[in-house]
């Protein structure tokens, strides 16, 4: 099934044409520590306008392993638990041009856990048509590679848009137990690649795996358990966070449910007309 034989083509019209027609929140910048850190910059003259300068993402570090960021938007309580992300009030600006923009614009992979993923109806990409064109100039393929966490193998293959199509490249990082189960469903799937780290799920060996594949840039979407995990094991990199003016969300569902937070760094704070702020911290590992 590629892409003009399935749904893939109307799903990216429609997030392209809600991208394009999307009304843009401007934001200021209020703090710029970006001179401090040896950063890489992203950009273009419509994202430096709306973000007031560019977007920095960390280099890949001298390890064999990819970079991972991580992008979450949260209520002004710091909950993060919720279906649709967008209600959380984060605004466009966050939705299209952040989450689903520059955040992705370089990288390899998205990575999400096997919750977000939901009934697999998501295709994690760049939308906007600017963005995508940015995307080209960093010479990488029109979507990223679907990375998609699961300890059990529980996940909707059969129906689900993003596991169906033969134009995306789709990995599972499971264990045995998860590979059993998915294994008929992946044999008849050659564009899913299924990586096992044994009895017990393994980031450090998904990381390594993957890097084995040639994914350097990894953004990792949620949820907040896979993010925990992943800052838990020092993976994480770039930490994007958009805080909306507004409650809402599942009660006790911040980005971090560990007990160890990592030291951060702040880069950049900055802040919309509309009360939205968003912040860009570097995680140092432990």
């Amino acid at each position: 099934m590629g892409l003009e034989a399935s749904g893939l083509a109307a799903f990216a019209r429609r997030k392209e044409d809600a991208a394009r027609s999307a009304r843009f929140e401007r934001f200021e910048t209020l703090l710029d520590n970006s001179a401090a850190f040896p950063l890489e910059t992203i950009g273009c003259p419509l994202t430096d306008a709306l973000m007031d300068g560019p977007f920095f993402q960390s280099s890949p570090p001298a390890a064999a392993r990819p970079v991972i960021s991580a992008v979450f938007v949260q209520s002004v309580g710091g909950n993060t638990g919720v279906d649709d992300p967008s209600a959380l009030g984060g605004g466009m600006t966050d939705k299209h041009l952040i989450y689903e923009g520059l955040s992705r614009v370089s990288a390899d992979a998205v990575m999400a856990g096997a919750n977000t993923i939901r009934d697999g109806s998501v295709v994690f990409s760049v939308w906007h048509p600017t963005l995508v064109e940015l995307r080209h100039a960093f010479d990488k393929p029109r979507h990223p590679v679907q990375i998609v966490v699961t300890s059990t193998g529980d996940l909707a293959i059969a129906n689900g848009l993003l596991f169906n199509e033969a134009s995306l490249d789709v990995v599972i990082l499971t264990t045995d137990r998860g590979a059993a189960t998915l294994a008929e469903d992946v044999r008849a799937r050659p564009w899913i690649t299924v990586i096992s780290s044994g009895d017990e799920p393994d980031l450090q060996v998904y990381a390594e795996r993957l890097f084995g594949l040639g994914i350097v840039r990894v953004s990792a979407v949620g949820g907040p358990t896979l993010v925990t995990g992943l800052i838990d094991a020092g993976l994480v990199t770039d930490l994007y966070l958009t805080t909306s003016p507004i409650e809402g969300g599942r009660p006790g569902t911040p980005v971090y449910e560990g007990t160890r937070p990592p030291p951060r760094d702040l880069v950049v704070r900055k802040r919309s007309s509309e009360g939205i702020a968003f912040e860009h911290f570097l995680v140092r590992g432990r």
